[in-house]
């Protein structure tokens, strides 16, 4: 401490707060005087109860705080650990906090929004405070809500988050009908739709609509008993609800069609005004979009206006997904989890298909694969498209490994330009596009290689956009200096105007003079001039002279140089008149890039005006992009994929030969038994399929509901061969997980979920189903399962895959001419069991459950207590079964004895009341 000022110097608060924050932690407030912690715990007190979700944290300029419970909540995720936790107590009077420095604040935000879905809530002190420790909110978060965080959020990544769309939800009941008005809003695509329908009491359609949207965040009217079953269905689909004022879903119409006319870009030679558009007419969810426009406040930032497309949304052009088939289908990886990482790349159908390149092509990916098609032309387009790069290497190859990855995330880039955030080097990364494109074009207009579906669906429409941007590239090359470029500079050409020009002159002569010295210097240490010995710049020391490692003996004694530092590279150091020339240079470029300012403002300006062919051009590569993942995907598995032929019209067919599951395949270490599934429409529509424990049942029929899934997005499938109908729903029932989080057992989320499929399902849907009717006493479990296989079979009439442990329910294929049962074959030879996961025709008589917990090394007594409990329960079913059909024998013998008094004549016969009831006895 002998070094330090004296203390009375300085600000020991200021001093204090250095110290602790040199530790590890960096997690100790400024000490400040005890009214000034007092008066902040009364505020902060006074802020009252909040939702867990929502965390609150305060802007204390060079660092930030977390206080009360946030704290120790914001501790376990940036530390690990609560111990970092301090107390802030004033007399009777205590407040945990945590302090964090800017880069544990941006950490946290991204971890909140982008994986939590939680709220955040950043206070500032005003800078006209009136009171000395007076607060305000300076910013909110959500994760549909992502505005005030963009910079936080975007700009390390270069490129913007996946999936951060808005909703509104608004229903009126009428005619005893709920009627739902939705709008969709993501400002990132600066889209927005709308949608009225009539839906049942258990809003199944609104839930085919949020698994295919995505959204973020839903905002709800705060009348909460009154949405109770839409808030369980946006907490299924992990949809963070945000209720809102009953009276703002009752806004003035000519309020929102004036925001609409500032937010909405009209198509050239359409009248300029919202009230004109189709989509004015559904007043519902007009309302709604209004409640979303205005909780985004868009209208307050001028980026938005005329930036935004208004559509009608059609859920029928797309197959019906429900939340518990996108989970039974593992399409996407656990939350918190990501593709990128190898752990967790092949446990999800989407880490399977997503080899994009592109930021914008792993976006659309996931859309797509939660909006299969249901349009045979569209479905064709995208099978023709990747048979040709699946069938073309060299296109496929170059297109995959040189030119895709190397083009940036345009919507990153426009949106950065619509808030006058962009910079001369956003301008040239765009600059960039344009040059590759063509060089892709070409490849994809090859004479020998020429395909229709290419041309139509991704050459022409890439080829007009890239001639819409011709005077963009025209505009950036006179303007930008791109030979400054390739020396990392982006400045504007010097001869664009005559200061810049001045200014550049100055500094190419005193470049001149830097080399002039460079020569002198390398003639005064004996060595070569731009070889041995290099004038280089980097931001940290400007400009300077840099020598090998083994020539630094040659500067050592030599009072003249100053060694700046030792790196790998060399020993760089420089001289007195070069620090000079350097300094001079700075103050010369500092000064052209401030002239340069309003240049580069009105390049800006004209670039914003080729906003709509620079994203119709982002959604054409973000298209291609997932094309040709989708060959990548086919040709790099185990087995290449094949394309599926798609049936249009005539009877209902589903034949896939020899089905892998596209997942399981990739793992290490699993060699993979594929099977076949056929199906039609007139014999076998349903199969009910047994066997044991681990034997592959639920793998089987997941496997299906993938394939069907993959070649309705356009991929190629995991088969031999695949024949199919176009399909109107996938719904699945797997598994058998309690949700604590959302108050719901297990029997009741299988239920709720089973419900939706009979809903639901028709005779065009697949339907996969897996030990339903477990989470109840045997008898009642297999009585519901029974009953409701028996209505797909006969009512919805619907390709179902029905796996059970019920052997009862396989006594359907007696009476159901169109349901088939198979099993999973196994062989057990004495206290061995041989796990085939091949599946047969047939019934499997046995579960093999014993047999599996003896596998799973179950303690010998417990195995010998369950084969106990086990046959005596067989011995007892088998008593019961011997009294039902002594008794049966007994009501058919005493029947035949009154038969034999048959009167010929009457051809009638009477019998007595016992016999009566002994027939109504076996009836049932």
């Amino acid at each position: 401490m002998s070094n330090l000022k004296p203390l009375q110097c300085l600000n020991l608060g200021t001093l204090f707060y250095a110290i602790i924050t040199a530790s590890f932690s960096n997690t100790v407030l400024p000490v400040a005087d005890k009214p000034q912690q007092r008066t902040f715990i009364e505020f902060y007190k006074s802020l009252g109860e909040k939702p867990a979700t929502t965390v609150r944290i305060f802007d204390r300029s060079d660092y930030y705080s977390c206080h009360g419970e946030d704290a120790t909540f914001v501790a376990k995720i940036v530390f690990k650990s609560t111990n970092v936790v301090k107390i802030m107590e004033i007399d009777d009077m205590q407040l945990p906090y945590l302090s964090l420095s800017k880069n544990n604040f941006e950490g946290l935000i991204r971890e909140l929004l982008l994986v939590r879905n939680y709220r955040v809530v950043v206070f500032t002190k005003p800078l006209k405070k009136k009171l000395e420790n007076e607060w305000v909110v300076q910013y909110k978060g959500s994760p549909g809500n992502l505005a005030h965080f963009e910079d936080v959020l975007f700009n390390n990544n270069n490129e913007m988050v996946n999936g951060s769309a808005l909703i509104a939800v608004q229903v009126n009941l009428e005619l005893k009908q709920q009627m739902v008005g939705l709008a969709f809003v993501d400002v990132n695509e600066r889209r927005m739709g709308v949608i009225e329908f009539v839906d049942d009491d258990f809003y199944t359609e609104l839930e085919a609509l949020i698994v295919l949207l995505s959204p973020k965040e839903c905002l709800l009217s705060n009348a909460a008993a009154k949405h109770e079953r839409i808030e369980q269905i946006m907490k299924r689909n992990n949809v963070i609800i945000t209720l809102r004022k009953a009276k703002e879903f009752m806004v003035d119409k000519v309020d929102i069609m004036e925001s609409l006319n500032k937010l909405l870009r009209f198509r050239e030679g359409q009248q300029q005004n919202a009230n004109t558009i189709p989509e004015a007419s559904k007043a519902m969810a007009i309302s709604a979009l209004a409640v979303a426009v205005n909780y985004l406040e868009l209208t307050s930032e001028n980026g938005n206006h005329g930036q935004f497309h208004l559509s009608s949304l059609d859920s029928n052009r797309f197959v019906h997904l429900d939340a518990a088939a996108v989970s039974a289908l593992n399409l996407f990886p656990k939350p918190g989890t990501t593709i990128k990482s190898s752990t967790y790349r092949w446990q999800s159908v989407l880490g399977v298909l997503d080899r994009c390149r592109t930021p914008q092509g792993h976006r659309l990916m996931a859309q797509w694969i939660k909006q299969p098609l249901r349009d045979y032309e569209l479905i064709k387009d995208r099978h023709e498209i990747v048979e040709y790069f699946v069938d073309n290497t060299t296109v496929r190859t170059a297109l995959y490994d040189n030119h895709l990855k190397k083009l940036p995330d345009i919507m990153f880039v426009l949106k950065r330009l619509l808030h006058r955030k962009a910079s001369l080097q956003d301008i040239f990364r765009l600059y960039q596009v344009v040059l590759r494109i063509p060089r892709m074009l070409t490849l994809l207009d090859m004479n020998d290689t020429r395909n229709a579906a290419v041309l139509t669906n991704i050459y022409n429409p890439i080829k007009d956009s890239l001639a819409d941007l011709k005077l963009f590239k025209s505009m950036v090359e006179q303007i930008i200096d791109l030979e400054a470029v390739e020396q990392g500079e982006y400045l504007v050409k010097s001869d664009f105007d005559r200061e810049l020009q001045e200014r550049k002159q100055e500094m190419d002569e005193i470049h001149s003079k830097m080399k002039r010295h460079l020569a002198a210097v390398a003639k005064d240490i004996g060595l070569e001039a731009g070889s041995s010995i290099k004038l280089e710049f980097v931001s940290q020391h400007g400009f300077h002279f840099r020598i090998t490692l083994k020539d630094e003996t040659l500067i050592r004694k030599n009072n003249s140089y100053r060694i700046l530092d030792a790196i790998k590279g060399g020993v760089r150091f420089t001289t007195n008149k070069l620090h000079d020339y350097s300094e001079t240079f700075a103050t010369l470029k500092s000064a052209y890039e401030e002239q340069q300012q309003t240049i580069v403002a009105e390049v800006i300006r004209v670039a914003i005006g080729y906003i709509e062919p620079w994203t119709m051009l982002n959604n054409q590569i973000a298209q291609l992009d997932c094309l040709v993942s989708f060959a990548v995907s086919a040709c790099t598995a185990p087995i290449p994929y094949v394309r599926p032929k798609m049936q249009k019209d005539g009877p209902r067919v589903l034949k896939l030969s020899q089905i892998r599951h596209p997942c399981l395949e990739l793992q290490e270490d699993v060699n993979f038994i594929a099977n076949d599934a056929l199906f039609n429409a007139e014999d076998s529509s349903m199969y009910i399929i047994t066997g044991p424990n681990m034997g592959g049942k639920s793998t089987y029929i997941r496997s299906v509901g993938v394939a069907v899934l993959m070649a309705h997005v356009g991929a190629f499938v995991p088969c031999e061969s695949a024949e199919m109908s176009i399909v109107d729903c996938i719904l699945g029932r797997i598994g058998a997980d309690d949700n604590f989080t959302k108050g719901l057992s297990t029997f009741m989320v299988e239920m709720i979920e089973t419900a939706g499929i009979i809903r639901k399902a028709t005779e065009k849907s697949l339907v996969i189903i897996d030990e339903l009717g477990r989470g109840t006493s045997t008898y009642e479990g297999c009585g519901i399962a029974w009953s409701i296989a028996e209505w797909l079979a006969k009512e919805s009439k619907c390709f179902t895959l029905f796996a059970t442990h019920f052997q009862e329910i396989t006594d359907l294929a007696t009476y159901v001419p169109n349901v088939k049962n198979s099993h999973m074959e196994a062989i057990v030879d004495g206290e061995r069991m041989t796990l085939l996961y091949q599946v047969k025709p047939g019934v499997m008589e046995k579960s093999f459950g014993i047999q599996v917990a003896k596998l799973a090394n179950f303690p010998p007594g417990v195995i010998k207590l369950a084969e106990k409990f086990y046959k005596e329960c067989e011995d007892h079913r088998g008593s019961l079964k011997e009294q039902q059909d002594a008794d049966c024998l007994k009501v058919l013998q005493s029947c035949f004895d009154q038969i034999d008094n048959f009167d010929c004549d009457s051809d009638t016969f009477s019998l007595s009341s016992d016999a009566l009831q002994g027939l109504q006895y076996l009836l049932n």
